[in-house]
């Protein structure tokens, strides 16, 4: 029987990225998907950490797993209801702040990078083992007091062999290119929105890049983000972290990025950026400006140009994150179902967490979801 054991790094040599080809191959990836999370490892505070958890058969490297850890956890990044009132969210902050709680969250739970699921292999055969191990790690890892993972639901068993609670969670949202030889195919699929498009009260631009972006640019973007990040159904674990750090990090400068811009008038009001790895490519980051976006379908324009970039780029998947609005539910045409998996030693935890989370925003967007699909 193989020696199996776990231990946290903050380093991934490329003789260690090397040993997982064949996972990413299979998964029609490249290996830049470590890129972003690399940045992330370098960009680490006190507060906030990234960590590769590494699981080892025998001495040798053999699976790897993406996780953050939040400590203090503040509960203001999971429910709306306690960031819409300023003494709920005072109250909040404050029992935040002395509970302390530290949380162990899946890369994947952050919505930034929808190309990786939270464990790699280095041979498919070893995906039932690899996950097993990492879970068993961090039941028993004594600074996490809690374990939240988004994945999608193929591993429901091992999830609940290894006593994660599962609770709903909305779907993965991705778009399949290879249906399309041209982009007039989705959109005759999509009448209304085709007509939509047509309509031209103002000057509307979409647009295509790659590399470098001016300041000005950048700063529209940010825009973008503030007010999507105000006016948003569900906050991010980091929001602010990743808000002031994502427009510094090499690979958003990067060839490997695109960045779809919906313009108006000439001013940004809308974005979404890319990865591109493989035949895939993952929505990083987006945002729309609400003072420039009403009627002009900027979002709609987001989808479209994306889709119609992978089609004249060979490109077989375009992934949009988690259901997380009705434009999105009606327009994708593929889903993957998740599930959110809760692991606490702390019985109040278990208690409390079980109690809340159909007010938190995970299970809102879950009920979006699934009210849109009825």
């Amino acid at each position: 029987m193989n020696d199996i054991r776990c231990r946290k790094d903050i380093t991934l040599t490329e003789q260690e990225k090397a040993l997982f080809t064949v996972h990413l191959e299979q998964q029609g990836l490249c290996n830049n998907v470590w890129d972003i999370f690399g940045e992330w490892v370098a960009r680490s505070t006190s507060r906030i950490s990234f960590f590769y958890l590494k699981v080892f058969m025998d001495n040798e490297l053999a699976g790897l797993g993406l996780f953050l850890k939040i400590n203090p956890y503040d509960l203001r990044s999971s429910y709306a209801w306690l960031r819409s009132g300023t003494i709920l969210s005072r109250m909040a902050g404050s029992l935040s702040a002395l509970s302390s709680n530290c949380v162990y969250i899946s890369f994947r739970n952050l919505i930034t990078s929808n190309l990786t699921r939270p464990f790699f292999y280095r041979e498919p055969a070893m995906a039932n083992d690899i996950m097993k191990a990492i879970l068993a790690y961090l039941k028993n890892e004594k600074e996490a007091d809690m374990v939240i993972i988004v994945d999608t639901t193929i591993h429901d068993d091992t999830y609940q062999v290894e006593e994660f609670v599962k609770y709903p969670c909305p779907s993965e949202a991705w778009l399949d290119a290879t249906r399309y030889n041209d982009i007039s195919e989705y959109l005759s699929e999509h009448r209304s929105l085709k007509k939509n498009l047509s309509r031209r009260k103002k000057a509307v631009e979409s647009e295509v890049r790659q590399g470098l972006l001016s300041d000005a640019d950048k700063a529209q973007m940010k825009a973008c983000i503030e007010c999507s990040a105000e006016n948003s159904k569900v906050t991010l674990p980091f929001q602010q972290f990743f808000e002031e750090n994502i427009f510094e990090t090499e690979v958003f400068n990067s060839d490997g990025y695109v960045h779809v811009l919906v313009r108006v008038d000439g001013t940004i009001a809308g974005f979404h950026t890319f990865q591109v790895s493989g035949s895939n490519m993952g929505g990083v980051v987006g945002g729309f400006n609400r003072d420039y976006s009403r009627k002009s379908f900027a979002y709609e324009r987001v989808i479209v140009a994306s889709l119609d970039y992978a089609i004249k780029n060979n490109i077989k998947r375009v992934s949009y994150s988690l259901i997380d609005n009705h434009t999105k539910l009606r327009l994708v045409n593929s889903l993957d179902p998740c599930g959110l998996y809760f692991y606490s030693r702390n019985p109040m935890n278990r208690k409390v967490f079980d109690l809340t989370s159909k007010y938190g925003d995970i299970y809102q967007l879950y009920l979006l979801e699934k009210q849109g699909g009825n």
